[in-house]
């Protein structure tokens, strides 16, 4: 059964500079907690789980953070460490079965169901996708140029990869300490027929903008943030 979550939580955040000069970017606050405490609230509402973060960038701050709570590891996994490199440097701590995602980005997945579905498929990994909502607001017109509609940031047609992946643990033999998870890693799995793709059609937004966060903020502020959100 799987038990433990991988938090990938290394990286310097450069594109949100003014907010990770002094701090990583997971531990930014979405009103008085730690964005990463939010992500872990999200699989606490489904059953108690080991959680392995799998820090870099000041890590220090991540560990005194966490210090002393229960079922919770902070692992330096390097400094300039890819996502795959910081999985494959957790070997030794890994479970036969375990979930990464990432940790600044946060989404109501129902994580019963994502268990569930990657059970179902006997694969070695299983990767979260969903519809992606565009940045910009859309404007229809018709063949003589006559403004038709326009559409306020709609929900684009392909899928993109918002991380809560499953995996076994024999996912590391298509890993090493340089591996970005992204690219050849699933590219291979892919290829080798043992890559399924869950897909997700609540709310996800990773916080890798300024407006983002504020964004986050204000759900926050609203009592009801989406991603706690499991009504669906």
């Amino acid at each position: 059964m799987v038990k433990q979550v991988v938090l990938l939580a290394g990286g310097k955040g450069t594109r949100m500079r003014e907010l990770t000069e002094t701090i990583p970017k997971p531990m930014v606050k979405i009103g008085e907690i730690p964005v990463l405490e939010h992500l872990i609230n999200i699989f606490k509402n489904f059953d108690d789980f080991e959680f392995l973060i799998a820090s870099g960038y000041k890590s220090e701050i991540i560990e005194n953070h966490f210090e002393n709570q229960k079922n919770i590891k902070v692992i330096n996994t390097g400094l300039e460490t890819n996502t795959g490199g910081r999985v494959y440097n957790l070997s030794e701590y890994l479970n036969q079965e375990f979930i990464v995602t990432y940790g600044d980005g946060l989404a109501n997945v129902d994580i019963a169901k994502l268990i569930n579905f990657h059970y179902q498929h006997s694969s070695l990994g299983t990767i979260t996708v969903t519809n992606p909502r565009s940045r910009f607001g859309l404007v229809e017109f018709n063949s003589s140029s006559q403004v038709t509609n326009f559409i306020e940031k709609p929900m684009l047609d392909g899928f993109i990869n918002i991380g809560f992946f499953v995996f076994k643990k024999e996912v590391l033999d298509y890993l090493d300490e340089s591996s970005t998870l992204e690219t050849d890693p699933l590219i291979n799995l892919s290829s080798d027929n043992k890559l399924f793709a869950y897909k997700h059609t609540g709310y996800f937004e990773p916080m890798d903008t300024y407006r983002e966060y504020l964004q986050m903020n204000e759900y926050w502020k609203s009592g009801n943030p989406p991603w706690l959100d499991f009504s669906n």
